[in-house]
């Protein structure tokens, strides 16, 4: 006899499909990757713990993920592209013709606050080190993103921007570089600065930029 809970591959089960269910069951390995890879770290991290801590079965991992390090990418990908994604909102008010620190405050603010939360800086900032040449490709991808957000949002208030594309690279490079190292330190050392702190700090070099490079 058919348990009443029962369905036909296909069909609807407690008011939801079978890829509603597979991606509800996802999101928590997700947010048990997070909690994981953000406390204890990747390697310290088996299929049977995420399984535990998702509360799910090895069987359902598998049908997520064929390796942990897919979750991995997956649990980093979501934290940066909500980083980006925050980012990019902020970036919707660029206007005027001054220096724009308020603009890139607000950036660097928004950066600042989804680092607040430590299992996102540990996966963003330390967990992708080391894993894989793909995660490594990834990793650097992200920082080419950064890299052109602040430049942009730095450029577009210069009438004529002196360096070119490779210089541009350079710059972008050297100051998302700083802010990771900021925000590493910070994140190892308990948060023991003010978020305020680092965005003021950060925000000498925009100035010093701008000064070198002249505004319009």
């Amino acid at each position: 006899m058919t348990s009443s809970n029962s369905s036909p591959s296909g069909r609807s089960y407690r008011g939801m499909t079978p890829e509603q269910r597979a991606a509800q069951r996802r999101e928590r390995f997700v947010e048990a990757g997070l909690n994981l890879f953000g406390n204890e770290g990747f390697h310290a991290t088996t299929v049977r713990k995420l399984c535990k801590e998702a509360g799910l079965t090895d069987r359902y991992f598998y049908e997520s993920y064929s390796s942990m390090e897919e979750c991995l990418i997956e649990v980093y990908e979501r934290c940066l592209q909500g980083i980006l994604a925050r980012l990019q909102k902020s970036l919707t008010n660029l206007g005027g013709t001054d220096f724009p620190e308020e603009l890139i405050s607000k950036l660097l603010n928004d950066f600042f606050a989804e680092m607040e939360d430590p299992r996102v800086a540990k996966v963003c900032m330390f967990e992708a080190e080391g894993v894989s040449d793909h995660m490594h490709t990834l990793y650097n991808d992200y920082i080419r993103r950064f890299v052109m957000i602040l430049m942009g949002a730095s450029r577009a208030y210069v009438k004529d921007w002196p360096l070119d594309e490779e210089e541009t690279e350079v710059l972008g490079n050297a100051v998302v570089g700083g802010i990771i190292q900021a925000t590493r330190n910070w994140a190892v050392n308990g948060y023991h600065l003010k978020r305020e702190s680092l965005v003021n700090g950060i925000m000498v070099i925009f100035k010093g930029t701008q000064l070198l490079l002249g505004k319009q």
